[in-house]
């Protein structure tokens, strides 16, 4: 762990040792689902005093409750004005490490910091797979240097168990030191993948790919809340990258898209916890931020997709989905779409968001024996080869038909890795340069 720094005024390192800083602050908890209580927050025994976290003492957090918020539903934060102290990020405090121990599962967990005057600068979130021991993570809060929000932060903001959970557990955390900016995340290096669906069964509405079948006056940043919103090139691509997101969207003259049947779009996601995708029809009347928003969730636990990180992965969504999605009070239809959402967290890279019909239609359709699968059963994972091509992406589906993987291999062969689901049958969509096929596999 690195050593601590001081700017302006900020008190650290933060710990909870008998006259550490931490120990005398006032801590409080939030916010818990309608009918639970907020976490309870106190200074307990370390729960494994070991080489990682030889602390005596470390603060203690318990989660009684279950929840689907993709941020948990669970917060601690220190007191304005008498706590941290107010202070300014630079190159030598834009770097925190923070120790905690979640008992019993692992989820992400996520930093924040927020001003006196009301302000917050998004939260950082960090992933974490290891559960009933201490874990040491870092926290890049470089892109703050300068004080982007105009004012010093002088509270910090710990969110525990960063994601939907099944039941409630115990976090500990303890040894919140500042240090130097770290090397900052690389954006990708290459772009997504051009789709291969045919033009004339397309409605674009953000790609280069497609230049002639598009939505019209569209405006890529039409609204967005905090965070970044820009357009790079990758390779010569335009991309979409959403820094910090919490929400953004697009819009473009109003479109009548009932005779597509799918949307897709590709993201490459880094240090979020999910975000959801909204189709938003200009005559349903649905406010902003409802639950009735139809949307298609992407998380790091549970939602209608498996997240996943630092690579590009390409959705495919029934446009079903959106017209089944419960609206009580409203009633939705696809007669005049005229905007995208995003709305979650973390950085967010997309490109390639269009309608097609028929899905695949157009795109030759290769039987289950052009491809090579082995071993197949299997109880770990599946080899797929297809001879001649290149393997372009390979979505994996449950037999209800919820996606559970995507990845571009981009080779003549791809794993497809099954350790992590359950035993059963599973289909996978091959995209090739030569055309689309599926394949039955089974997990032992």
């Amino acid at each position: 762990m690195f050593s601590a720094q001081w700017a302006f005024g900020q008190n650290s390192p933060i710990n909870f040792e008998s006259g550490g800083v931490g120990a005398t602050w006032t801590w409080a908890t939030f916010e818990a689902p309608a009918g639970e209580s907020n976490p309870t927050f106190s200074i307990a025994p370390n729960i494994l005093v070991d080489a990682d976290n030889p602390s005596a003492t470390v603060a203690k957090m318990e989660i009684a409750y279950a929840t689907n918020a993709s941020w948990g539903s669970a917060g601690c934060e220190s007191m304005h004005n008498a706590d941290l102290g107010a202070f300014s990020f630079t190159t030598e405090n834009s770097s925190v490490s923070l120790q905690f121990y979640q008992e019993g599962f692992a989820a992400p967990v996520a930093l924040k910091f927020a001003t006196s005057f009301g302000g917050a600068f998004p939260e950082i979130i960090v992933q974490n797979t290891i559960a009933n021991a201490w874990v040491t993570s870092v926290f890049d809060l470089s892109q703050w240097i300068g004080d982007p929000l105009g004012g010093q932060p002088d509270q910090i903001i710990f969110f525990p168990s960063y994601g939907p959970r099944e039941t409630g557990h115990t976090v500990y955390f303890d040894n919140v030191v500042f240090g130097p900016a770290a090397p900052g995340p690389q954006d990708p290096l290459t772009p997504a993948p051009n789709p291969i669906i045919d033009e004339d069964l397309v409605l674009s509405v953000y790609s280069d790919f497609y230049t002639s079948n598009t939505v019209s006056a569209y405006n890529f940043n039409a609204f967005q809340g905090a965070g970044a919103v820009s357009q790079i090139q990758i390779q010569g691509n335009n991309t979409g990258k959403i820094q910090g997101l919490s929400f953004y969207g697009a819009d473009w003259a109003n479109a009548n898209t009932n005779e597509f049947d799918s949307l897709h779009f590709d993201y490459w996601a880094r240090n979020s916890a999910g975000f959801a995708f909204f189709v938003i029809n200009a005559s349903n009347g649905i406010p902003g931020g409802s639950p009735a928003e139809p949307r298609y969730s992407i998380l790091a636990n549970g939602g209608d997709e498996a997240l996943v990180q630092e690579e590009w992965v390409r959705v495919s969504i029934p446009l079903q989905h959106y017209l089944d999605f419960p609206t009580p009070g409203f009633t939705y239809t696809l007669n005049a779409v005229n905007q995208y959402k995003f709305e979650g967290n973390g950085d967010v890279f997309f490109d390639n968001i269009f309608f097609s019909k028929e899905g695949s239609v157009g795109v030759n359709e290769l039987s289950e024996s052009t491809f090579r699968t082995y071993p197949n059963p299997s109880n770990e994972a599946w080899t797929v080869a297809a001879e001649g091509s290149i393997i372009l992406w390979v979505t994996l589906y449950d037999v209800l038909g919820k996606q559970v993987a995507s990845f571009s291999p981009q080779t003549t062969q791809a794993r497809i890795d099954g350790a992590a689901l359950n035993a059963g049958i599973y289909f996978a969509r091959v995209s090739t340069s030569e055309g689309i096929g599926t394949i039955k596999l089974i997990k032992e």
